[in-house]
């Protein structure tokens, strides 16, 4: 045996040395190799004993017959099949002299799969009702016209997500975003879900920026409720340092109530 082999062996390489131990376990691994050469031909007999094979000359054998049953169902021409042939080692059939494969590929909707002889070119729209608007996103203050069931909008007024629903289960086809227990909502003013704007689901909670307090919303009332309706109001002659707008302090001296509303205290009436 040369030392250097030229041109090179495409499996060894320059240098004629077995690739795996000279030994039982190097032959059954060889051969586990074989079987998995064998599966991509197109084989219909394919067989490997879901007990592996044991690093003896009993495992070798079993290999062996295994492999043979396996190379039994390669057929000349392609397995038996008028017109059909199989590429050698891909386990892709061919048909009309080789020309066309046969992908079993169904296309959905008015999708269509069609195969020029070197590229399979898929074209059409989604029909089935369960598209997205693609796969875009609208990101705007209010959604654009031209939306569907399963169209995604990012509210830029709010920093929220929705999906519109419609069809199916849904009885109020409309926008609902997508993490309503996620976030807590941070205005002035109550969102309202007016037009286009999110609207809110039972259980959202709003942070009141000037009254500095925390609502859920009732769906069934329609209403948001403050977390804490009982307010603490300050009592004292003289006036406590503010920490949000909508704080209450109440004046003994002049049986006044005044509010906080940001800057200063102010009369309530």
């Amino acid at each position: 045996m040369p030392e250097t082999n030229i041109p090179p062996c495409l499996t060894h390489g320059s240098i004629p040395r077995a690739l795996h131990t000279s030994d039982f376990q190097g032959i059954i691994t060889v051969l586990d190799l074989l079987l998995d050469t064998v599966s991509g031909v197109g084989t219909v007999s394919y067989s490997r004993c879901a007990y592996g094979y044991g690093y003896n000359f009993e495992g070798v054998v079993r290999a062996l017959e295994d492999l043979n049953t396996s190379i039994s169902g390669i057929q000349a021409g392609g397995g038996g099949s008028s017109g059909v042939t199989i590429q050698a080692g891909s386990g892709i059939y061919l048909s009309d002299g080789g020309s066309k494969v046969n992908l079993d590929a169904i296309g959905q909707g008015s999708v269509t799969i069609l195969y020029s002889g070197n590229t399979a070119i898929i074209s059409g729209t989604d029909t089935q009702g369960g598209g997205g608007g693609g796969s875009s996103v609208i990101i705007s203050g209010v959604p654009t016209p031209g939306y569907s069931a399963g169209s995604l909008w990012f509210d830029t007024n709010e920093g929220r997500l929705l999906v519109y629903a419609s069809g199916g289960e849904v009885q109020n086809p409309d926008w609902y975003q997508t993490n309503a227990e996620g976030i807590a909502l941070m205005s002035d003013t109550p969102p309202s879900g007016a037009g286009h704007n999110s609207p809110p689901r039972d259980g959202s909670i709003w942070f009141n920026t000037l009254m500095g307090s925390l609502f859920i919303y009732d769906s069934l009332a329609s209403g948001w409720f403050e977390n804490g309706p009982t307010r603490s109001v300050a009592y004292g002659p003289g006036a406590p340092a503010p920490r949000a707008p909508g704080q209450a302090w109440f004046s003994p001296d002049t049986n006044s109530l005044k509010i906080w509303n940001g800057t200063s205290w102010v009369d309530a009436n």
